[in-house]
């Protein structure tokens, strides 16, 4: 398992430069078997210390006894090494230099070492058999000081006593602390109401049924409505076939009609395959086949995409209206599957997830309360069809009685549009992908406005908010295989931390969620003090039940709990890494491996590189991320040819288009050999950024001519960081996304003065079709 690489010490500010200022003085105990050679033993405990706090193999250890010169040695610690050879290999270390940049992680002197500039993050003194911790108050708290000193004093004991033992078996923890982290910090047990979602809906239905349940821009329904058309539809579901714990595909964009099938599936306790009609055919058809859907329900423009595998219902053509609505509710299990969400997967194929209804009922439970949905809340679906996220924003606000509210496409991609409409339509609750949410949070404002929470999710945010916003902001954790499993009121806790607190750490993922426990592991699954870094692995009633026909991937996944086997007998590895704070908030460091989020989605990069490694003329492929200057990720592939001539880019580009969703098709293409490091392996890092340069396309360059179209290549040149585009160039082909072309849309506006929209651009997405926008507007 990785960890973290840096040099910076966990739970202390790395300062370059001397060190001045009030020291944590942390007297331990000698043992007696390290009396005779002190600076050994000290030296081997540092080591040990530091590779268990940070993972590093190769430290720098400096040591000055007496009043000779400093000594640095570079011992290398690895877990599989047992005491004796570490206290060897600290004996026999060689001598060596700092590189620029690299401080030492540790000094170890005598007592008469006293000039504090020349002390380290972590310095040991010894003084006749007696040691004393020293540790800088400006980068370590009391809590902190006082761990690292229990710490180095519970290695130094445990070397001293077995020569046998490893150095990852080292304890760390006491009694007392294994304690708090794994039972006080995950208290979370909760009773939660038994009815499943779909039957709280009946429940308002029969209440309130004059409620309004979703709003469209066009239409609403009400609590009785829907509940009678999931009716309906369920009668024809079971009319042609469908049985209980069947799958059958949800192929909508976002609407009522979305909802409507997915609640008809949940009253025959059938699972709802999710589906995006805006996916390449191939890969709906895929999954379609891959779940073994017994029918899928669409509307007509859609036929063609899910045709194929099994029978298709388009909602509006055929007469499901004539069934009754009689209520339909086939009896539910917790551990039946509610969902089969399809993330991205590794081997070029996405896996899907299974996921239960008891599952996703402890997940709208906490959501309601933990941002106290009720009757009046005005709730949102902004969030792509084809994922879990719909029982994270729309079902907790069913659930509660309250109103979804579904906008015009284009109001979605819009920073300032998207606030207007909430602001219009006076939503309450919402919920946004990080890169839309920092962009709103950091827009005016007015201080009434009745916007109480925004959740976030989707990626890491890696910066605070600004102070004084007028709602919160709820940074959850989750995914499709564990749901989700945490939160944190990141505006709260920025106001309790203040200006230092918030400079010393990242936004946690907070605490866990009712009925969901999380550990931070090491390789061997046991827990890791706060300040270290480890895996996140979670249990609890929020786990999936796995990836469909994937065993060997599931196994992998989720592994027998070592900690808390009765009630759950089962953990998930999520693959993030991340360590505990001392108050118990946890924060997310990475990855273990090649995944990351875009534009709030789960990508696995080696499923683009396995897609993009097929094509004609493709030798290898390696896909990175990078971020552009507006902090959102950009997809880079890295071609290799297998001869001449090389392929086009313009052909691999479209290929792509052909077999992955949007988000996962990359922006910038450089084609060349890849290097390689001296095991035969891609080097990844030392792959060029990103080129500037116009990519390869299918239209002639055409150079801008008049001020308008010049100005307009400014405006493409900034938003999408490229170089020499043409006015007649394809923004998507250029590298555009939607959020982009929000971005670009509102310079726009504001540089023309005109009112133009983002279905403008995404209608004809040049620059000539643009200046006609722009002229035809200023003709009005």
């Amino acid at each position: 398992m990785a960890t973290t690489t840096s040099s910076a010490l966990p739970l202390a500010r790395h300062i370059d430069g001397d060190r001045t200022g009030a020291v944590h003085r942390i007297a331990i105990a000698a043992p007696e078997r390290a009396k005779p050679d002190p600076q050994r033993y000290a030296s081997a405990a540092l080591a040990a210390l530091i590779h268990r706090y940070t993972g590093e193999t190769d430290l720098l250890i400096a040591r000055r006894i007496g009043p000779g010169p400093t000594e640095i040695i570079e011992p290398r610690v690895s877990g599989d090494e047992t005491a004796a050879e570490l206290l060897a290999a600290v004996a026999a270390a060689p001598p060596a230099q700092p590189a620029a940049g690299r401080p030492c992680h540790g000094l170890v002197a005598d007592a008469a070492a006293q000039d504090v500039a020349d002390r380290a993050a972590l310095t040991l003194t010894v003084d006749r058999g007696t040691y004393e911790l020293l540790l800088f108050q400006d980068e370590f708290d009391d809590e902190a000081a006082a761990q690292y000193g229990r710490h180095l004093a519970r290695l130094l004991t445990a070397l001293s006593n077995d020569d046998g033992v490893l150095v990852r078996d080292l304890p760390l923890l006491g009694d007392e602390e294994r304690q708090r982290i794994l039972v006080q910090w995950n208290r979370t047990d909760q009773s939660v109401p038994e009815p499943f979602f779909h039957e709280i809906v009946a429940d308002f239905a029969r209440r309130t049924p004059e409620a309004t349940a979703i709003a469209l821009p066009d239409t609403a329904l009400t609590y009785r409505e829907l509940d009678d058309r999931a009716n309906r539809l369920a009668h024809r579901l079971a009319a042609i076939g469908v049985r209980r714990q069947d799958r059958v595909g949800v192929c909508f964009p976002r609407g009522a009609e979305s909802l409507i099938a997915q609640l008809a599936c949940f009253k025959l306790a059938a699972a709802a395959i999710l589906l995006d009609p805006d996916f390449p055919a191939d890969r709906v058809r895929f999954m379609v086949e891959d779940a073994s859907a017994a029918a899928v329900v669409t509307l007509s423009a859609h036929e063609d995409t899910v045709r194929g595998h099994c029978p298709v219902l388009a909602l509006d053509v055929a007469d499901w209206h004539t069934e009754p609505s009689t209520e339909v509710s086939a009896p539910v299990d917790v551990d039946d599957l509610i969902h089969i969400c399809y993330t991205s997967g590794s081997t070029g194929a996405p896996k899907a997830v299974l996921v239960r209804f008891g599952a996703a009922r402890n997940q709208i439970h906490s959501m309601c309360e933990m941002t106290g949905m009720n009757t009046d809340t005005q709730g949102t679906w902004l969030a792509a069809p084809g994922y879990g996220m719909v029982e994270v924003e729309c079902f907790p606000v069913l659930a509660a009685g309250g109103t979804v509210h579904i906008p015009d496409v284009s109001v979605v991609a819009s920073p300032q549009l998207l606030q207007d409409w909430y602001l219009d339509k006076r939503i309450t609750t919402t919920l946004l992908m990080k890169p839309m949410a920092e962009r709103l949070w950091s827009l005016d404002w007015p201080a009434d406005t009745p916007l109480a929470n925004i959740r976030v999710c989707g990626e890491r945010i890696q910066s605070w908010p600004p102070a004084g916003l007028p709602f919160r902001l709820i940074n959850l954790y989750g995914s499709a295989e564990a749901t989700t499993v945490a939160g944190c009121d990141i505006t709260e806790l920025g106001r309790e931390l203040g200006p230092e607190g918030r400079g010393r750490r990242l936004p946690p993922i907070g605490r866990p969620i009712p009925n969901v426990k999380i550990y931070v592991l090491d390789e061997n699954l046991a827990p890791v003090p706060p300040g270290v870094v480890g895996e996140l692995c979670i249990a609890g009633h929020s786990l999936s039940a796995g990836y469909l026909n994937r065993p060997e991937a599931t196994a992998l996944k989720w592994v027998p709990n070592p900690i808390d086997v009765d009630p759950n007998p089962m953990l998930y590895r999520t693959g993030d890494m991340a360590r505990y704070w001392q108050d118990g908030g946890i924060e997310i460091i990475g990855r273990v491996d090649n995944q990351l989020k875009v534009q709030g989605n789960t990508v696995q990069l080696g499923e683009i590189e396995v897609v993009a490694a097929r094509q004609p003329g493709v030798a290898q492929v390696a896909v990175l991320a990078h971020r552009d200057a507006d902090g959102d990720v950009r997809l880079t592939a890295y071609i290799e040819p297998k001869g001449e001539p090389a392929p086009a880019v313009r052909d691999i580009r479209r290929a792509l288009r052909e077999k992955l969703p949007a988000f996962m098709v990359p922006s910038a293409y450089v084609v060349g050999g890849l290097p390689t490091s001296v095991n035969g392996k891609i080097d990844r890092a030392a792959l060029p950024e990103p080129p500037r340069s116009r990519p390869d396309l299918d239209s002639p360059y055409r150079e801008p001519h008049t001020d308008t179209e010049h100005s307009l290549v400014q405006l493409w040149t900034k938003v999408l960081e490229l170089d020499g585009i043409g006015v007649r160039d394809n923004f998507f082909e250029l590298g555009g996304d939607s959020l982009r072309g929000a971005r670009l849309t509102e310079q726009v506006r504001e540089l023309f003065d005109v009112d133009v929209e983002l279905g403008d651009l995404l209608h004809e997405p040049t620059i000539d079709r643009m200046v006609e926008v722009i002229e035809a507007a200023h003709a009005r």
